[in-house]
């Protein structure tokens, strides 16, 4: 038998493994190429909806902790709520950052300033999508004018600034506007118009909403504003608004608020429940085209500091009195929780800043950021 150099089997074997590898990227290169895509993102945004909350919320429900629908969700990652001036952040910042990819200062809603403290406008995903031709929608349990909501449509220095913020919805930078639109706020609603001097109803007919104050009205017309001053059904009216988006071929996005502040604080974590189970229900009949994500715009001062497990948390807790849940109520500035499942909702893993959401969004959907 002739004798073989000692080197050569080692470069045999060498270039076998990488002919397997020449040949397996190009199938590898083809599978990150055909990952699919989002049609539909529907953003959950627990208003104040902090871990402490959310943990609380679950086992004075259910009394075992991990026991939300949330908490079961396959991608789960905890994001820095700051705002660009203040460690704390209030809604319109924390929402600016979320939807728009940009920190900005307490107060302003998507608008951040500049060197020269010029104020600039920046793009939302629902303008995103508004200038794609998607189906839009905003639903929230507080007023339609408020931080959260109006980081979507609106632009201004300063939250509180109810007129203008009315005025943009109806007069959108790209496509028609918010299609569905569900809040509170009806009597700011006159005020605002009653002061440029017309009606809500004249305002909304004019753009082309039905308007009315029964979310009833979302299943009858794809384009509808329905504003009060009360409570409603929280999964009927999201199903609601769901199906009339969906009717679009080329997709929609919907963002859902829900309040959770504690300064109530059965108030606030049953809200966390509702929240829960919207979730629950939207994630059975969302298709696996909708990429879905909850989290929180900022946390608040509600901690569990107490309480046996061998009676029920509810029998246990009295919001008048120390020792099982306690509260200061306030926003607070640690991380909160993001949750995620769909297509994109691999890139929802470790800590982030809140930012990174609209980075995530964009991808899903394989969009581009305006240069």
């Amino acid at each position: 038998m002739p004798a073989f150099p000692a080197f050569s089997l080692r470069s045999m074997l060498l270039t076998a493994a990488a002919a397997i590898a020449t040949m397996a990227a190009p199938a590898q290169a083809k599978e990150a190429k055909q990952a699919p895509k989002a049609r539909n993102i529907i953003l959950f945004l627990g208003d104040a909806g902090g871990v402490s909350t959310i943990n609380a919320a679950g086992i004075l429900a259910h009394d075992k902790p991990q026991s939300l629908f949330i908490q079961s969700m396959p991608h789960v990652a905890l994001s820095d709520t700051s705002a660009l001036d203040k460690w704390v952040t209030d809604s319109a910042a924390g929402m600016t950052a979320i939807v728009t990819g940009h920190k900005t200062n307490n107060a302003m809603v998507s608008m951040v300033p500049g060197p020269d403290g010029a104020l600039t406008p920046v793009k939302s995903l629902l303008e995103y999508a508004e200038q794609r031709g998607l189906s839009t929608g905003v639903v929230t349990n507080k007023p339609i004018w408020d931080a959260t909501p109006a980081a979507n449509y609106a632009h201004v220095a300063a939250r509180s600034n109810k007129g203008d913020i009315f005025a943009q919805m109806l007069k959108p930078r790209f496509g028609n506007g918010v299609d569905i639109i569900l809040g509170k706020g009806r009597k700011d609603a006159v005020a605002a118009f009653n002061a440029a001097g017309t009606t809500p109803e004249k305002a909304f007919a004019t753009a082309g909403y039905a308007f009315g104050e029964d979310p009833a009205l979302i299943a009858t017309s794809p384009r509808t504003a329905v504003l009060r001053d009360s409570d409603f059904a929280p999964t009927p009216a999201v199903e609601a608004t769901i199906g009339q988006l969906a009717r679009n071929p080329k997709g929609y996005f919907l963002m859902v608020e829900w309040d959770m502040h504690t300064d109530d604080p059965l108030g606030g974590m049953r809200h966390v429940i509702e929240m829960d189970d919207m979730i629950r229900r939207v994630s059975a009949m969302a298709g696996p085209d909708t990429l879905i994500l909850f989290t929180a715009d900022h946390s608040f001062g509600l901690r569990m500091t107490g309480g046996k497990r061998d009676t029920p948390l509810a029998q246990q807790y009295d919001p008048a009195k120390p020792g099982v849940i306690s509260v200061e109520d306030s926003h607070t500035g640690e991380e909160v929780i993001v949750a995620a499942s769909g297509p994109g909702s691999d890139q929802v893993h470790g800590f982030m800043p809140n930012t990174r959401l609209f980075d995530i969004m964009m991808s899903a959907l394989g969009w581009k950021k305006d240069k």
